[in-house]
């Protein structure tokens, strides 16, 4: 049976990482009202990017963009997964990484090139520990990732899809749904992906009415680039966002547990001392008997 003072540091040692604890999760919570208020500002103007794009390319249909086009046997995929530098996140990194692996493995033999590049230590950590080296790994990126960054990612990923060297770009983060809720979201970036529509299409509300200076396809040249960095930018904004309230949700999921394991030895420890103290009163009634 453990000692009244090996108890008595249990208590205390518990009590120290109940203070840290709750302390991580006052800050995330703090930083995720900022993370949370940008998420909800960017996921709009993305929206409303992609709908442009699909109204152009539904007007002028016989306007065969590149980046449109996907190639008719894909052979060659990039992935890029978003996780994060740090711990203490609850299953933020593995859901994420365990959902990746289970793609990866879906697309089987059906590609020749599959390269893995990865946001954050832990995405990194994950495949070294596999033996399995990606190509590009971007640690900075998981705490600080501007849109300018993110702009120079897209324009890489336009000139390799390009040039042939990828037939398919794919993203892979996890969705800000709430504070308790992540949704591991898998997306293909490249060819952008859209739905030409097939009804009328000269309603006030569709661009159909204006003639575009310069031609259409300008027009796509420069709104295509940065739409692949909106939503790269805003799958950082999202995981940023989600890893703040999966953290939140761990840490007061361990402060909880804390306070549980304090009473359970608080009780413990208030058992072993009574036991003590009778211990000694017996020992005193008994010394005193065989005094008589």
């Amino acid at each position: 049976m453990a000692t009244l003072k090996t108890i008595r540091k249990r208590i205390t040692s518990v009590k120290n990482t109940q203070k840290i604890t709750k302390a991580m999760k006052m800050v995330a919570a703090a930083k995720l009202r900022r993370a949370q208020t940008a998420v909800q500002a960017s996921r709009p103007y993305a929206n409303s990017l992609h709908k442009i794009i699909e109204t152009i390319a539904s007007k002028n249909t016989d306007l065969a963009h590149p980046l449109f086009s996907p190639r008719e046997n894909p052979k060659r995929i990039s992935i890029l997964s978003f996780t994060s530098n740090r711990g203490l996140c609850g299953g933020f990194n593995s859901n994420l990484l365990r959902q990746a692996e289970t793609y990866i493995k879906s697309l089987g033999t059906r590609y020749e090139l599959i390269d893995l590049n990865v946001i954050g230590k832990k995405g990194r950590d994950f495949y070294r520990a596999r033996k399995r080296d990606p190509k590009n790994i971007f640690l900075e990126y998981a705490d600080q990732f501007p849109f300018e960054e993110a702009t120079k990612v897209a324009q890489g990923m336009i000139d390799g899809f390009l040039k042939g060297e990828y037939d398919e770009y794919v993203i892979i983060y996890n969705r800000f749904v709430s504070a308790l809720t992540q949704e591991v979201k898998i997306e293909k970036l490249l060819p952008v992906s859209v739905a030409i529509k097939t009804e009328d299409l000269n309603g006030p509300q569709n661009l159909f009415g204006f003639i575009f200076e310069p031609s259409a396809g300008e027009v796509l040249d420069l709104l295509i680039p940065k739409y692949v960095a909106t939503q790269i930018y805003r799958a950082h904004l999202e995981s940023v966002a989600s890893e703040l309230g999966a953290r939140m949700a761990a840490m007061d999921s361990a402060t909880k547990n804390a306070k549980d394991m304090i009473s359970s030895l608080t009780l413990q420890y208030n058992r072993a001392r009574q036991a003590a103290i009778t211990r000694e009163l017996m020992d005193i009634v008994n010394g005193a008997e065989s005094i008589k």
